[in-house]
């Protein structure tokens, strides 16, 4: 009997023709980059990481830049809805009693709350679902407002409730009045700016999993605007709306991570790390992040992270966004002598960190160098620490020809034995 042979082909292309996501379980292999990554289907719902493609140079800078680097006419502002309330689930409580008057923030609009005028979500190991109107309901008595739920909807013990008294649409609607953009007139150019389907022109970033969120503003009228209290959700004993940390330290609200600390911790900075990912709360907030910078930076610059990915031999990253990263290398320093270890052009790296062991004599040493230029003056810091004394070997960094050279000098009888590991990088 015959044999056949059937070959079998997994879907492949260039990286940025494959799909976002990759169906669960299909494999896809860019050829250009040679990476390849198994898909784990659409899971937009439950994903909090925002990752962003490595093939526009000097990435991390300009999102960082996005993400907190404001000057006073462009950038963003992080707010805080007012009132909003948090609960432990135990299994068996199902009345839970909510701060404010009738169950309202000071400045709602309203003088009692509604199932439709509050969003109630559940965290379940840190991951919300939105729950429906017809989970739960509302009593009122003596101006305070009680929240019951009935079986089979009791929150589960380890659960968390988070109730946000302010409506994706009233917190919209707080900041297009603030900014004094267009209300109803789809053809004056600030209608659009509150559209939240009209991803090229949208500044306003809602989650209200969390009752918090960011908004974008492109000039210093708007961001005068939306920083001057209007007795709105952002005022109030709790509701804030201020630049982030990274651009005013003893900013009184500096971002929207952590804000729920019984759910979400730690408190931090929204920044891109050196993997190109952005670690956020909640899926909300990776989808808006994710739509902001697209529109900053172009579609496609930004996801959802869903698919995973196997680094290969092939695609260790030797150059991701404008970061440099070489293998340990080897090097010995001759007794008496001197040279130059590594020299690249300024233009291409202003920027060492080098780690580094080495041995002298019977003596080791071992530790961490930075380097950096301006382009005409150098500067150094050797942080080490050492078995018995290497104060022979030294190291020292110059301009030559354009270029930032890291050297070093022997004066011992001995050589000594190098090995380093150089992360090098464009400061713009």
């Amino acid at each position: 009997m015959a044999t056949t042979y059937t070959r079998i082909k997994n879907r492949r292309g260039n990286r940025a023709d494959l799909p976002q996501p990759l169906a669960d379980g299909e494999i896809g292999l860019a050829l250009d980059t040679r990476e390849l990554f198994i898909g784990v289907g659409n899971q937009n719902n439950l994903n909090t990481d925002v990752q962003v493609k490595n093939d526009v140079f000097n990435i991390k800078s300009i999102v960082t830049e996005d993400l907190g680097g404001n000057i006073s006419s462009n950038g963003i502002l992080v707010f805080k809805v007012s009132g909003t309330d948090i609960f432990a689930g135990t299994g068996s409580q199902t009345d839970f009693t909510l701060t404010g008057t009738n169950g309202l923030p000071t400045n709602h609009p309203l003088s009692s709350a509604t199932v439709d005028e509050i969003v109630v979500t559940k965290y379940i190991s840190g991951v919300p679902t939105i729950l429906d109107t017809s989970t739960y309901s509302l009593a009122f008595g003596s101006s305070i407002a009680t929240l019951t739920f009935q079986s089979p909807n009791i929150p589960e013990n380890g659960s968390h409730i988070v109730v946000c008294k302010w409506t994706k649409a009233r917190t919209t609607e707080a900041i297009r009045a603030r900014a004094g953009w267009e209300a109803s007139d789809n053809t004056i150019a600030s209608y659009n700016y509150w559209q939240e389907n009209d991803l090229n022109n949208n500044q306003v970033f809602v989650d209200v999993t969390t009752g918090t969120g960011f908004v974008e503003y492109t000039t210093g009228s708007e961001y005068t605007a939306l920083t001057t209290g209007t007795s709105d959700c952002f005022d109030g004993t709790d509701g804030k709306i201020d630049v982030p940390t990274a651009v005013n330290s003893g900013s009184t609200y500096g971002t929207f991570l952590g804000e729920n600390s019984a759910i979400h911790t730690p408190v931090r900075e929204v920044e891109i790390d050196s993997n190109l990912k952005i670690d956020l709360d909640t899926p909300q907030q990776a989808y808006n992040v994710t739509n902001y910078i697209n529109k900053k930076r172009g579609t496609g610059i930004a996801r959802v992270a869903n698919n995973i990915e196997i680094i290969t031999e092939a695609s260790y990253p030797q150059y991701q966004t404008n970061q440099y990263v070489s293998y340990m290398q080897t090097a010995t320093l001759t007794n008496g002598g001197s040279g130059t270890l590594v020299e690249y052009a300024t233009s291409e790296s202003n920027v060492y960190k080098i780690d580094y062991s080495l041995k002298l004599g019977t003596d080791f040493r071992t530790g961490t160098i930075h380097i950096t230029t301006d382009g005409s003056t150098t500067a150094i810091n050797d942080t080490h620490i050492e078995t018995g004394v290497t104060s022979d070997v030294t190291f020292s960094a110059a301009i030559s020809s354009s270029k930032l050279q890291f050297n070093y000098a022997n004066t011992n009888a001995s050589d000594a034995n190098l090995s380093y590991k150089i992360e090098r990088w464009l400061q713009a």
